[in-house]
Order: C-alpha cells, then structure tokens, then sequence
C-alpha cells in the first residue's frame, strides 16, 4: 500500500483482503473517493442499495458519501484508488461502474494508475501536484467511457426507490427511524419499499437498515474508546441493552468481546 499526506493510496486487492472482511463487505460509506480496477476474477457489489455482480477489467468508481459494500473473493485480483473529495479533481457525481471492453480503454487506466503508484512511492517533488494531474486524467477517462449513459450498468427505473432509500438511511441511520419512518418519508409503504430493496439488493430494507447500523457500530467498537452504551445513543438505540441484543444477534457476540478481538 502506497498513500500520501493529502489522501491518495494506492492499495491492492489482495492488501485489503487482510483486513477485516466487514470493513469492505458491509453497507458504508467513506469520506473519500474510492475507485476500484477489478482486473481477474468476479464479485458483486452494492451501490446506493442496487446489487449488481462485476467480471474482469472493471472499473468501479464511488464518490465520497455513497453507500456501499463490496465483496472481494481470493481469485479477484486489481487495486482500489483512493482519492481526496476535492472539486478541484472533477470526479464525476455520481457512481461509475462499466466493463472496459477495449484494449485501448484498459491500457489507458493501468497506465494512470501505475504512474500513480510510481508518484506515490518516489516521493519527489512537487508529488502531491502531479497526482492532482493524474486524478483529472483518471476523471477524463471515466468521462470519455461514459458517454452517452448514467455510468452504472444495468440501470432499471424500479431502483430509483431502492437508491433513494439507501441515500436516507446514509443521512439518517444513526436517528433510530425504522422501516415506517423512512417509507413515510419516501411516500411509499414499508410493504412496497421492503419488495423492491428484495428486487434491488437481495434483503428486505430492513436488513438492509441494520447491516449500515451495525457496519458504524463494528466500526466505533474497533476503532475508538467510546463505551458500549455511548455507542448505542449515537446510534439510536433506546437503551443500551437494547443495543447488545442487536450486536449479538448481528455477530454472535457481544460488544465487549467483539471489541476484546480478534
């Protein structure tokens, strides 16, 4: 893994594999750009609750703030590129997903990203402007695949609902809204929104709720100090008994040994 002081990283696949699955494998967001080369193998991945499977040679670009989950099986192979969320590098707004079908097309963004890496591991100077350089051609290039559509793949109008919906519970997970509040907010019943969050990613919106909700609440009890029953106000849970069962029932454990590891 190779990174820099204002953000960028480049970080193979098989790297991020030796993390913790769930860091990756559940619903989240990150602060920062996130562009995914997937070079051998297949998966699927989540993105604004739409599940859609990927092959060989695709590109998968995530704004910062969008939600999602990726999987990352041991035969896929490729790297993920993380960028600082700043305007200046003109990523597109909204997610990118395309198989690169071209031999011209695949060869331009390994080179991008080779040189990157190079950039990152030299150290030279004036580093941090020629990876500013290398984010704008990163953007062009994504520009140039898209052309003529919305960038996703496999876009269907009933998925409109199931996007809007994991956009919400980005925004309002940690309120303790449940399934009512958030299709009252769409103008839906939670009947409906919970048939086509099925359709769209595979779960019921309620499952689909408490993956994010419990993605914050691995995350809180690994990486800071904050006690069990904080965790639980911050993620609205009534109590924080209420908040145990619902970790347990999740990860088979209890928020005390969970954070004990490993």
């Amino acid at each position: 893994m190779t990174d820099s002081a204002q953000g960028f990283r480049i970080t193979s696949l098989g790297q991020l594999r030796m993390k913790d699955a769930w860091r990756l494998e559940l619903l989240h967001s990150q602060k920062r750009h996130r562009l995914y080369w997937i070079t051998r193998g297949q998966g699927r991945v989540t993105i604004r609750g739409v599940t859609r499977g990927f092959g060989p040679n695709t590109a998968i670009f995530l704004p910062a703030g969008t939600q999602f989950a990726i999987e990352l099986p041991a035969q896929l192979q490729g790297v993920e590129f993380t960028l600082p969320a700043e305007n200046a590098l003109a990523m597109p707004p909204s997610p990118f997903q395309r198989r690169v079908t071209t031999i011209e097309g695949q060869a331009s963004l390994t080179g991008h990203l080779e040189r990157v890496e190079r950039e990152l591991s030299a150290h030279a100077p004036a580093m941090e402007r020629a990876l500013m350089g290398y984010g704008l051609l990163i953007s062009a290039w994504m520009a140039r695949e898209s052309q003529g559509d919305s960038g996703l793949t496999l876009r269907h109008n009933t998925h409109r609902l199931a996007e809007a919906f994991a956009d919400h519970v980005e925004g309002k997970f940690r309120s303790g809204a449940g399934i009512a509040d958030y299709a009252q907010a769409l103008g839906v019943t939670p009947t409906h929104l919970s048939r086509v969050c099925r359709d769209a990613a595979g779960r019921p919106a309620l499952a689909l709720l408490n993956e994010r909700i419990m993605h914050e609440a691995r995350r809180l009890l690994r990486d800071t100090d904050m006690p069990a029953r904080e965790i639980a106000q911050t993620l609205g849970f009534s109590s924080a008994a209420y908040f145990t069962r619902a970790f347990q029932q999740a990860t088979a454990r209890s928020p005390i040994s969970y954070r004990a590891g490993p």
